[in-house]
This record gives structure tokens, sequence and C-alpha cells, in this order.
């Protein structure tokens, strides 16, 4: 970019002096030209450049208050424009810390009811509010990923409390029966049909996550898709604001000062993500990293500010998961060097 030059007091200074020495040099000039006596008549009117020398200065004036007016213009112009990104800067800001702080509201006004039995005769419905259901959602997952491992299909079958030969004759049958009545009941609140257990078993790590969140999301939706939904949408407002602002610079010839500016710009957005990530639980990012899964779109905007960074790979269901080319979860041991 030019730099625009200041026109200071001693420009004006300089341009009396230069009217002064034009005049004079006319004078002599005058003198040589009409140095003849039949002309000294007119010698008196010489003195007319007296004139000149006055109109001089005042052309002189002129062009340096309009010189003057421009520099103004342009510091006022200057002003203006960094008025107006500070104001977009402050806007950006308050809008972002809103939504962070809806973000946390609405996680703090989660619900969902959670059905499962006990034991074989006591059927249970669990109510969890707030951050207690993202507490709840990796025993869900492990829930759904045992019942679709288990080796046979298992159909739902309620417990006759007026049938004697439903009752457990022992201890031993007794924690079978529950264990067995638990999977067959996981089969029937989840909706697993027969064909989605069979092809489980063939399906590759990565795979296996997606229908295991699959069936849990279609589950609870209704509870938490609101949530994640608005987590994409803080992060695409920062993805867009942040590239209008490198969009700016493409005006700078400068290729360094670029990189600088764009470098700087990408670290401080990078920042603001590392805010929204410090608000969320390790059980709300165990969560968000297998709804990527499903979103691809969401998937991309975790990669690019790395949002799951803080997420231990012994969090997974199984360390298999992590194989999600940009997303290298590292170990508890590694996050501590």
């Amino acid at each position: 970019m030019k730099k625009e030059k200041d026109f200071k007091i001693e420009d004006f200074y300089k341009l009396i002096a230069l009217v002064i020495l034009l005049w004079i040099i006319s004078w002599i000039t005058t003198d040589i030209i009409y140095s003849s006596t039949t002309d000294r008549g007119a010698f008196g009117d010489k003195f007319g450049f007296i004139n000149s020398l006055f109109s001089g200065l005042a052309l002189a004036g002129i062009i340096y208050s309009i010189f003057l007016q421009q520099r103004e213009l342009s510091l006022q112009r200057k002003e203006l424009t960094e008025t107006k990104e500070e104001f977009k800067d402050q806007n950006f800001q308050t809008t972002f810390f809103n939504l962070v702080k809806t973000q946390n509201q609405i996680a703090n006004d989660l619900s969902a009811k959670v059905s499962f039995i006990r034991n074989y005769d006591d059927h249970t419905y669990r109510n969890l509010e707030g951050r207690k259901f993202f507490n709840q959602s990796k025993f869900e997952l492990q829930r759904i990923e045992k019942a679709l491992s288990n080796s046979a299909f298992l159909e739902f079958r309620r417990w006759d409390p007026q049938d004697e030969s439903d009752e457990p004759q022992s201890f031993e049958e007794a924690i079978r029966l529950t264990d067995t009545m638990k999977i067959s009941y996981t089969f029937n609140y989840y909706k697993i049909d027969k064909e989605t257990w069979e092809k489980f078993s063939q399906l590759d790590p990565i795979k296996k996550a997606e229908k295991l969140y699959a069936l849990f999301f279609n589950k609870f939706h209704f509870a938490i898709g609101h949530y994640f939904r608005h987590i994409y949408h803080i992060l695409l407002f920062l993805e867009k604001t942040e590239e209008e602002k490198i969009l700016k610079f493409n005006s700078i010839t400068d290729l360094e000062t670029k990189n600088k500016r764009i470098a700087s710009t990408k670290a401080e957005f990078k920042q603001y993500a590392d805010f929204l990530q410090a608000q969320m639980s390790t059980p709300e990012l165990f969560l968000l990293f297998y709804n990527s899964l499903s979103f691809p779109k969401l998937k991309k905007l975790l990669i690019k500010y790395n949002i799951l960074e803080n997420l231990p790979e012994e969090d997974l269901l199984n360390k298999e998961h992590n194989a999600i080319e940009g997303i290298n979860l590292k170990s508890i041991k590694e996050n501590l060097k």
C-alpha cells in the first residue's frame, strides 16, 4: 500500500520562497531585457510585479490549504475505516459469546427419559436432565454395542410374575436371566431388527461406530439434535467471519506481511474455538466425536479448529474408532507430556 505524503508547515514556507525567487528572477530579467535608456521611462511600471508577488503568495496559500484538506479527508477516511473494523470486531465478539451462552443453556435444559431393566423383575425409567444425559450416553452406546455383538438375536419377552416357571431357581440363574433380558430389551428399546444385527459383524470399526451412533441418535434426536446443530452453526459462524477477514488481505502486495496477517487471524479464531471447547465436558466431547461420524459438515469444522484435541483416546468405545483422517486423538499419557 502506498504511503500518503504529509504536507507540513515547512512545505508552505518552501512555496513562499519559490514564489519570491521567481519574482526576483522576473525583476532581473526585465532589467536585462529593457536595459536601454529610452525604455527606462517605463521603469516604474516594473513595480507592478509586486502584485504578482501577492498573487503568487495567495496562490501558494490556496494550494497549501487544498493539500491540508486532502490530508484531513484522508485521515478521516482512515479513522472511519478503523472505527468500522473495530465495530465489526466488537459485534462479532458480542454475537459469538451470546452463542456460547445459548449453547450452555441448551445443554442445561436438555432432558430425556432412558428406559432399562435393572434386574429380571424391575423395569425402570430414569429421567436425565442437563449434562447428566451426556454422562449416560457412553453407557447407552456400550449397551447397543453389546446387543449387536451378542451371538444370538434375542427378541424381548416380558417376565410374567404369575408364571412360576419364569422365576429363577438360583442366584446364578437370576444373573444370567437378567443379562439376557437386558440384551433382549435393548434390541426392542432401540428398534434393532435382525437384519441390522446380522450385518453389524461384517462392518469395519468406523462403520460399526456410525451404526451404533445412528441407532442412539434415532432414539434421542429430539433431545440432542438442537444441541449439535447449534454447535455446528457456531463453528460455521467462526469460519465465515475468519474467511471474510482474510479476504481483505488480498490487497496487500507484500507477501511476508500478508502471510503474517493471515497466520495471526487464524490463530485468533482458533482461540475462539478453544473457548467454545473449554465450555464442554469430556462426555460432551465423546458424544460430539460420534455425532461427527454421521455429519460430514460438522466433522470438517471439528477438524479445522481441532475441537476434539482434549478428548483422550481411552474414552472412546473402542480405540479402533480413532482412525478418522484429521482427528487423531491422543492417549492420556501423551496429553500429559
